[in-house]
Order: structure tokens, then sequence, then C-alpha cells
């Protein structure tokens, strides 16, 4: 028997490996084995298929191990994984990488340690024998931690020199990348579970009264007598006072008590949650439930358009039950990780702890258990409504009958880099098809490509019109910043509007949101007397000054520098720094309304989940008045008590360069609206601009969303955007502009041959160098009556071409299908 095994490598297609006799009932595609790979590399690797024909040319090496007991990849995995590779111009191998926890992905780390029969007589140099010592005194030592400690410039080289001399040996670890977190816990002895025994050990225990009050409180804690088996407590529910665990440690000496250690998973964020009712829906969610049933009898997809506040959730909830009724899995996918906090605990309200979460914010352990949980391979049951963000499309359903695209105009469902640059919208799609399920796409402001699917009948389609609870949709005002600005009306970043609304809600008793979608202090420090403006100094942008740390930052690579105190260009002092982000409004905002609670919501406050659910929680529960944010505000959260949305500057969103930015605008500046008036009272939107007569802002004041999807339609049918063309942008990077030049150019002509007028291109984009690395890029546009198969073909041979030409095979070259 022959396997062709897929390794989680970015190399082209599957490799074959000879299957042991011993091994042969294990394999079969979708088992995790180990591999050799190379001279030394030891890799876990996936079955893709079994042959009995042996390779021509070569003899394969063996599988070493195969590492579970049953396949850990389902059929529908190894589909999903070879449509994605081949649509997506990427690799299996990084396909792999991305659809399994690195939990389940053990690879071989190098160890050097020394050769114990080697005897130095004076053939080592200084530089030898000073990374001798080093080994010598670690006794072993991981291969990457030699290289990144700075011993000397050129340590691989030196190691090559000592294992030609014989003094040190490299070999090879399969290490496992999951952490468990192991918690102890406590439990009684079955020896001693019965109430008369206990009796007589609580009266042996009358001369050790700490000893005893521990052991009763373990009883009354486990409700001894109400159970058959002991529970497991964990130890620090017992100790309460100082010399509890001394008096422990003597119970669990003498027997009396046991302890284990079990591994911690934080996958339920609090308590277990109970089942419970579900809300009755209103007479336009019944129509449009009814009508998504009936939608999905002709149509796999169906997009739902429901305006902010219209109760789409509660929607999903009653379908999620009818699927579940009907013993099928449901995913329900989000945008953002920040945006699963409410949304699971809404879920596990209704369907207990038949719920399971999976993003990238769980530790790696965390990430397996629900993984292996969907195989069956956990004590627990299966999760049968799993919530998470796109990269839980990879998962092993075994039953999935729908999937709940929230928010699915959002961008985050599109990953960038690394490969596999997928979008979970469209991967769901073919999952969906895989699974003989159904999609529901729900959003109040469908992308331009979701809406033209629904109009040309690719996709169904459902409405809800109007507000849960007939609401009126908020108030828009327009707020025009250059007449404030003439008028010497600002105060700060705030015209008289916004002030006057931010005071009328704050008497009320009611909350503010401010919306300024850029992070950090001030965007850029300027020299009033020679223009100098501090830039990165591996990227080609601004760096961005940040209170908090007191660092100018990089954006992009993350690069941090002290704040100059003189001009690096003519040393002049007349610094002025320029623009703002959510740092300075929320100072600035604490000194107009001196003692109010302000909170602040971006990536710099949210780096963990339980950074952003505190935000959240705290401004749900009241506990500040003011909450200001970046685009994650915009993310369906729902708070009650919110009157008035505040944006700071709709410009800077307007004016990016991008085919979509005048649809993106609209729909953020929508979803951040939505959050005011989300109850009974109507809510209030303030809108800063220099150009009120823009038509995306004209739109916005007129909820006209249907005249802006016609003018852009139109726009994009004229200029062959998609959703009327296929896009493919290929990215080309390298350190020298000489050979990103040379290799850009040599490869627009070559798809200018084949592609004509299709190729647009090369040019360097906006932001034309990142991490020391110079960008440029091509760009593809394809009919969509054209064979997508045919070009992909003949795109990948040219490619291959340019990487396989001598000069330029130091080029990075990356393919972004659907790049939007």
């Amino acid at each position: 028997m022959y396997a062709l095994v897929i390794l989680p490598l970015a190399v082209e297609g599957t490799f074959t490996y000879g299957v042991p006799e011993a091994l042969s009932r294990s394999v079969s595609p979708g088992s995790r084995v180990l591999v050799s790979f190379g001279k030394k590399r030891i890799y876990s690797a996936i079955v893709q298929s079994i042959s009995s024909v042996p390779p021509v040319g070569f003899t394969p090496k063996h599988i070493m191990e195969v590492l579970d007991d049953e396949p850990l990849v389902t059929r529908v995995q190894l589909q999903l994984w070879e449509w994605m590779a081949s649509y997506y111009m990427c690799t299996p191998g990084e396909v792999m990488r991305a659809a399994l926890p690195s939990g389940l992905r053990p690879e071989s780390e190098s160890r050097v340690r020394i050769n114990a029969s080697f005897e130095d007589n004076g053939e080592l140099d200084r530089h030898e024998r000073l990374l001798l010592e080093v080994v010598r005194d670690q006794g072993e030592v991981n291969l990457g931690d030699l290289e990144t400690a700075g011993i000397a410039s050129n340590t691989l080289t030196i190691l090559k020199r000592l294992v030609e001399k014989g003094a040190i040996e490299i070999n090879e670890f399969v290490r496992s990348t999951v952490r468990r977190k192991l918690v102890p816990y406590i439990v009684l002895p079955e020896a001693n579970s019965s109430e008369a025994h206990m009796h007589q050990i609580l009266d042996q225990l009358s001369r050790a009264p700490r000893q005893r009050e521990i052991l009763e409180r373990y009883l009354h804690l486990a409700g001894f007598g109400k159970n058959e088996d002991p529970p497991h407590l964990p130890k620090a529910d017992l100790l309460i006072q100082p010399g509890d665990s001394g008096a422990l440690s003597a119970l669990i000496k003498k027997g009396l008590l046991v302890q284990v250690e079990r591994e911690e998973l934080d996958l339920h964020h609090g308590a277990d949650a109970l089942q419970g009712e579900m809300f009755s829906l209103n007479g336009e969610q019944s129509a449009a439930l009814g009508e998504i049933r009936k939608q999905f009898l002709r149509h796999q997809a169906v997009l739902l358009h429901g305006v902010t506040s219209s109760g789409k959730t509660e929607l999903y909830v009653h379908l999620i039950k009818e699927m579940l009724d009907q013993g099928r899995q449901v995913l329900y996918l989000l945008p953002e990780i920040a945006l699963t906090t409410q949304i699971i605990e809404r879920m596990r309200l209704v369907f207990g702890n038949q719920v399971g979460v999976y993003h990238s914010r769980y530790s790696d352990s965390e990430r397996v258990h629900v993984y292996r949980n969907l195989m069956g391979l956990t004590d627990e049951g299966r999760y049968r409504l799993i919530i998470g963000v796109r990269s839980a499309i990879f998962l092993p359903y075994t039953s999935l009958g729908l999937i709940i695209i929230d928010e699915e105009h959002e961008t985050t469902f599109k990953q960038h880099d690394p490969a596999p640059r997928y979008h979970a919208r469209d991967s769901a799609q073919i999952l969906a098809l895989y699974q003989d399920a159904r999609v529901l796409l729900g959003t109040a402001t469908p992308s331009f490509e979701s809406l033209h699917n629904a109009r040309t009948g690719k996709f169904g389609f459902a409405a809800i019109p109007n507000r849960y609870g007939n609401v009126e949709p908020p108030e828009i005002i327009i707020a025009d910043t250059r007449v404030a600005t003439k008028r010497k009306q600002m105060i700060s970043h705030f015209t008289p509007q916004l002030m006057e609304g931010i005071r009328e809600a704050l008497e009320a008793g009611e909350q503010v949101i401010l919306f300024q979608n850029r992070r950090g202090y001030s965007n850029y420090l300027v020299c009033n007397d020679c223009g100098h403006i501090p830039k990165c100094r591996r990227c080609d942008v601004s760096l961005t000054f940040h209170r908090h740390s007191g660092k100018m930052e990089c954006h992009y690579c993350g690069h941090r520098e002290a704040m100059p105190r003189s001009c690096s260009s003519c040393e002049g002092t007349n610094l002025a720094m320029r623009g703002f982000g959510t740092e300075k409004v929320e100072d600035e905002i604490s000194l107009v309304f001196e003692g109010i609670r302000v909170g602040r919501l971006d990536t710099d406050i949210a780096r963990s989940a339980r950074g952003y659910e505190k935000v959240i929680r705290d401004f749900a529960a009241g506990k500040m008045e003011v909450l200001i944010g970046t685009q994650m505000l915009s993310k369906g959260l729902d708070f009650e008590n919110v009157s008035l949305v505040g944006v700071l500057d709709a410009d800077s969103m307007l004016h990016f360069p991008d085919f979509r930015a005048f649809e993106r605008s609209f729909q953020l500046i929508t979803q951040v609206s939505g959050r005011a008036g989300r109850r009974k009272k109507q809510g209030k939107v303030i809108i800063q601009t220099m150009d009120p007569g823009h038509p995306v802002i004209q739109h916005i004041l007129n909820n006209d969303y249907e005249g802006l999807y016609q003018e852009q339609m139109e726009e994009r049918r004229i200029f062959g955007y998609p959703p009327f063309k296929r896009m493919i942008r290929i990215t080309f990077r390298h350190r020298i502009p000489s050979i990103l030049d040379g290799a850009t150019d040599l490869a627009g002509k070559e798809l200018k041959k084949v592609f004509s007028s299709r190729v647009y291109g090369p040019q360097y984009p906006p932001v034309r160098k990142v991490h020391d690395t110079f960008i440029k890029q091509i760009i593809l546009k394809i009919e969509r009556e054209a064979s997508y198969e045919r070009a992909r073909e003949l795109l990948k041979g040219i490619l291959d071409g340019i990487s396989g030409n001598e000069v330029y095979k130091s080029i990075r070259i990356s393919v972004d299908v659907d790049p939007y």
C-alpha cells in the first residue's frame, strides 16, 4: 500500500509514502500520520488517498506512525481543502495549516547536544569553542533558540563546522504545541463514600479541627449523600483561610481525600447555562421566517435583508432550533471575535451546552478540544451549534444542516495573509453544497455582490423592513465641520450640534457612542518649519502617536520609537500633532464634560477576548456614559440605553482609494448608526463631514441604499469591476526595488501576451514598502463567462516561469483571488 499525504508546507501537490504492513489497517484517507520529509525533519501529515500502484522513478520512505485510532479529517473536509487550494491558487499544505489547530500538527524541532566521545585537541577556533560551551552548559538546546540568542552572527555556519568535526549532534524531536493547563481537583475516595464510615472519620478528626472543617466543607459543596458518585471539586474552592492548604495536604496524606489533575478549558465563559425559552416573533419576523423556509426549497443560499434592530438574531434562534430538532448541526459565523460575547450569552440561554465556540483567542488546547468534540472524541456530548469566526468553516461537521453568516457584508470574512486567501462567505457555500446544507446571509446593509446574486436569482431573498416593536429609525443630522471651523464654533473635534446632542443625552441619563475609525492619539507628527513627517524605518507610512505607550507606532509592522524632541531633518523644535484617533477623543471628551465615565473600544484595548468583554459588559451595565471606538462598534452590538451616536470624521472613509469605498462607507456609518435608539425611544445620529453634499452622505441622510446600489453597479459594469468581472491580484515582494521592477515588468509583458487588456499594472500600491520589503501589484480582470479554470492554468504557468528564472527566484509572489 502507498499513501498520498498532504504536508503542512507551502509545497505543491501531495507526497507518496509506503505503508508498513503493521500499519496497513490503521491508515485510511483522513488519517493523521508522522512522516520524515527532507533529510531529517518530521511532520504530521494527512492521508489524502490510498493506492496500490507503486510510484515510478523513486523508492518512497515509509510512514513512521499513525497518530489516531480513527481518521481525524473527514471526507468532506478533504473535498473542501481540495476546492480551496484549486480556487484560491494555493497549496494543499497551506490549506491544511489554516484548517487544523496547531496542536493537531506536531512537527519536529532540531535539538543540539554534545557528542560525549568528542575531545578538543585544539582544532576548534574561539567561536566554535564558545558555541560548544553554551551547548555543554545547557545540556541540550533547541536550534531555533541558538539562532535567536545572538551568540554569533553566523551561528548556523559554526554549527555546521562543529557537526563536521564530530563535536556536536543535531537530532530531531517531535514536539506537541498544545500546552495543557492542568488544575488540581479534590475527590472523595470510594472507600469513604458511605455515610456511616464518614461519621467515624469525622469523629476521628475531632482533635484536628482545621482538617475536619476542610472535610466538612468538601462534603457540603459536594452535596454528600445526594450524589451517587462524589464529584470532583476545584482545590481552590476548599482553600479559604490561611492554613487551609496544610490541613488539606494532611487529609490527602491520610487518604481521606484524593487530589487529581484535570485540564482546564475556558470554553464556557462562566457557569453552564440552562436551556431556556425562545422569544416569540412579531408579524414581520414570522413573515420573513416563512419566506426563508420557502426560498430554501428553491435556493441553497438566502439573503436576509433586515434593518438594524429588526430582530434578525431571534429569527436565527428559531431556524437553529428547527435544525437541531431534525438532528442536524448549525454553524453560526460572525465577522469578529469581539462580537461573539453577546451572541454566545444569548444562544446559551436557549440552547445550553449544545453551544461550542471556536476562534483564535482560545488557547490551542481549547481549539483542539472543540475539534475533537465534533469528532466524538471527548467525554461530553457533541456540540450541535458552533459559534465562530471564519476559521470555523474548517471544523469536522458530520451532519451540518444550516450555516448562518451574520453581518455578511463585513470585510473580516476575507482572509488576506497568509494563504489560503479565502472568503468565508463563498467557502461556506461550497461547504454547504458538500453537506447538503443551507446558507442564510443576514445583514442590514448587504454587500453589493450578495444583493446582485439575489436580484439575478442565484440567492433567495427575504426582508424585515422595520425595527422590532415599530421603533422609529434614528434621526440623521449632518454637521458641517467646514462651516463650524470657519465660524470658530468647533470645540476640539466636536461641532455645536454634537456638543448639544451629547449634553442632552447625558442630562437624560442616556448613553453616547462616538465613532472614530482610527486608533491612537494623533495620526502623524509634522515639523512646522520644514514639513518633515516622521516615518517608519521599515515601512512607507507615517508613525502614529499612542498616548498609552508614549511612543510613535507603525500600524503595519509594529515598530515603536520614542517621541522625538526635535525634527530629524532640520533639527527644529516646532513639532505639531495632526489628525486624531480614539485616544485623543477619549481625552478631550473627558475635559469637555467633566466627571463623566468614558470607555474606549479599539484593538489596543481588545487585544484579548476578556479585555473586550469587560468594556462591553461595563457599558451595557451603565458603568460608563460614553463609549468611543473604531469599526468594532459597528458589528451587531446591542445596547438598550444608547440614544446618540456621533460619527466624528465621515470624510476619511469616503476618500479611501478602493472601488468599494462608497459602499463600505455607507455600510459602516449605517451599522454604527444602528446602535442608537434600539428600544422604545427614537435615537439620534450626528455625522460630521466637510462635504455634506457628497452623494454617499445624501444617500445615508435619505436612507437610500437602493439608490447607492444602482449608481455603483452601473459604474462597476462600465469599468469592469466585481460582480461583473472576476478580479485576481498578483503581489510581488522583494527587498531590492530594481529586482522587483525587473520581475514585475517581465510578468506584465508575459501576462499581456495571454490576457491582453485584462491586465492592469504593474504598479506600486498606496503603501509601497512594508517590513523593509517593496511591493508591486498586477490586477487581472476576467469575464464571468470565461473559463476560470483555463485562466488559472495560464496564470500559474506564467508565474512559475518567473519563479524559475534564476534572476528572479528570490521574488515572493502571492495570488489573491477575489481580493475584496
